[in-house]
């Protein structure tokens, strides 16, 4: 098994090499969809503690920990942008474990006009994802798992249906309390595109992220990469041209990114600090978000962000707050709980 998810991974890495941004579809796909994630830094997959709501970005996280879990994260995005997650954890005896969940986009009303200006009423536009993952430890270190997901859009009178498989693989050691895991997601194919004919490849990425925390004392560091199989993801204006100086007759070159540039855009870092078993403070730092949307001059808090996650008897509230320009910020509030504790009659 372990040699067939490698073969997986090398040749997903092959294929996504050809991927760039903003040349596929179902771009959605790549958000952020639970709280802890996105307070972290974003993309957080390096974490194996029965945590539900990571099992959907990181299927090789799914264990009977999660059994009858069940949670919700609901995003507010700016312009009335709304969107979130729903999974629900289930294990069988001698199958293994199960984690179902549905991710959705809302994009709101849209006023629809004809050439001329003229009202013809209104339209809206969205994005979902149902899926379902399994995951299985091989042995005390190393475990597997994969999501199979069934994709759906709809914009205006457009519609496109398609589906994407993620696989993932993860270590996690409890006596040294590291953690590390590769993740090769949307491999897949767009069944029904928007228009007929058209099949647009979805947005295959390889993430790769590794955590520790310390024994003692109560923070929890990671780092994440991301877009692996494209190494420079910075943007050169194609309007720019060499130009002279006109006082030393000097030929200015374009500017272009340098060596540790280029890395710092695959790196997402995260800190999470545990003073107990029941409480959760995160900040998060994601420079790729911080220089690509981030107002030159005005980057502010742009690229970091935020987040706290509490637990009681019966639930997990968790928040998060992700600041991308100084126009805007995106929060989201999250909820779990397990059924069982409900059930379960005291004695």
């Amino acid at each position: 098994m372990k040699y067939i998810l490698l073969i997986t991974v090398i040749v997903t890495s092959l294929i996504g090499q050809t991927q760039t941004g903003g040349q596929s579809t179902y771009q959605f796909l790549d958000l952020d969809f639970n709280a802890r994630s996105l307070g972290l830094g974003g993309d957080f997959i390096a974490l194996k503690d029965g945590d539900v709501n990571l099992a959907v970005a990181n299927p090789a996280a799914i264990s009977d920990k999660m059994n009858n879990n069940l949670s919700l994260n609901h995003f507010i995005y700016p312009s009335g942008i709304n969107y979130g997650q729903l999974a629900y954890g289930k294990s069988y005896d001698g199958i293994g474990s199960f984690v179902g969940h549905l991710r959705y986009v809302s994009y709101g009303k849209f006023r629809r006009t004809d050439e001329f200006g003229n009202d013809q009423g209104s339209f809206t536009a969205g994005d979902y994802s149902l899926g379902i993952g399994y995951g299985k430890a091989l042995n005390k270190y190393f475990s597997l798992g994969a999501n199979l997901n069934l994709i759906f859009s709809h914009l205006e009178t457009y519609t496109s249906f398609g589906f994407g498989v993620d696989v993932a693989t993860s270590f996690y050691d409890e006596e040294s309390n590291i953690t590390a895991t590769v993740v090769a997601r949307n491999i897949g194919y767009q069944v029904v595109g928007y228009t007929p004919g058209n099949h647009e490849s979805l947005p295959i990425e390889v993430l790769a992220g590794v955590s520790y925390k310390f024994h003692h004392a109560p923070f929890r560091f990671s780092i994440v990469g991301t877009d692996l199989t494209t190494w420079d993801l910075t943007y050169n204006d194609p309007s720019w041209e060499p130009r002279v100086d006109e006082l030393t007759q000097d030929t200015i070159p374009v500017p272009s990114a340098s060596f540790a540039q280029k890395l710092a855009y695959h790196t997402n870092f995260g800190v999470e600090i545990v003073p107990n078993d029941n409480l959760y403070f995160r900040v998060g730092f994601n420079y790729q978000r911080r220089h690509g949307l981030g107002i030159i001059d005005r980057k502010g808090a742009s690229g970091f962000s935020f987040g706290f996650g509490l637990k009681t008897n019966k639930f997990d509230f968790n928040y998060g707050l992700a600041f991308y320009s100084v126009a805007g910020a995106s929060n989201v509030f999250g909820i779990t709980t397990n059924f069982s504790k409900w059930t379960r009659r005291s004695n």
